[in-house]
C-alpha cells in the first residue's frame, strides 16, 4: 500500500527561504530534479484516526496544507516521528498522547520541504525508515502577501493571500523572509535514507 498514491498527482510542498539560507538546499529551478524528504506540522495536532481505519489518505486544502489519514510508521522516543498518508513524511517532537507505531493519525498539516534534521540526523538511525524521495519541479510560486503584525511577531495575512509565479526561487533576494510553494511531481523510485 502507500507510497503509489501519489505518482499520477502533482504535489505541492511548502518551502521557507530560510531552509535556503542555511545552505541546506541550493536555490530551486522550474525543471530542476530534487531529493528531499517532507516534514508536516499539524495545529491542532493531528488525532487519532477512528477505530478500523485501514486506508491512507491525502487531499490538498490549500497551499501545501492537507487534509490526511496517515499510518505512525515511526516513533523515536521523544525526538521524531514518521506517518505514511501515501507518501511518507515526519516531524519533529513527540506524537500525540496515545499513538504509537502503527496507529492510524487524521487531520489537517501543512507539508513542507524538509529543512534537514531527517536528512542530517534521523536518517542516520537504524530504525529510520525511508524518507528521501525523488522529484521534478514543475512550478514554483512566491508568496506575495503582505505581511500584518501578530502577538508572536510578523505573519503574512490570511486575507490577501496571493501567489505568483516565478522561473527559480533567490532566497537572498525574493523577500525576508520568502515563502515558496513547489509544485512537484514524484519519480517513480523508492525513497531512500
Amino acid at each position: 500500500m502507500s507510497d503509489q498514491t501519489l505518482f499520477q498527482k502533482p504535489f505541492i510542498v511548502g518551502l521557507p527561504s530560510w531552509t535556503i539560507q542555511d545552505g541546506n538546499y541550493e536555490d530551486f529551478r522550474q525543471g530542476d530534479q530534487a531529493s528531499f524528504a517532507l516534514e508536516f506540522h499539524a495545529q491542532p495536532e493531528l488525532t487519532a484516526a477512528e477505530a478500523g481505519r485501514r486506508s491512507v489518505e491525502i487531499e490538498l486544502a490549500h497551499g501545501s496544507t492537507y487534509r490526511i489519514a496517515a499510518r505512525v510508521l515511526h516513533v523515536r522516543e521523544i525526538e521524531w516521528w514518521a506517518i505514511d498518508a501515501g507518501i511518507r513524511m515526519y516531524r519533529r517532537g513527540r506524537p500525540p498522547s496515545g499513538v504509537v507505531e502503527g496507529s492510524w493519525v487524521s487531520g489537517e498539516a501543512y507539508i513542507g520541504v524538509d529543512p534537514f534534521e531527517y536528512k542530517d540526523r534521523h536518517s542516520r538511525h537504524h530504525t529510520a525508515p525511508a524518507l528521501i524521495y525523488d522529484w521534478i519541479i514543475h512550478k514554483i510560486e512566491l508568496n506575495t502577501a503582505p505581511y500584518i503584525q501578530v502577538a508572536a511577531g510578523l505573519k503574512r495575512d490570511p486575507a490577501k493571500s496571493s501567489w505568483r509565479e516565478i522561473e527559480r526561487t533567490n532566497a537572498w533576494k525574493d523577500g525576508a523572509p520568502a515563502d515558496y510553494l513547489l509544485h512537484c511531481e514524484l519519480l517513480n523510485n523508492p525513497p531512500r535514507r
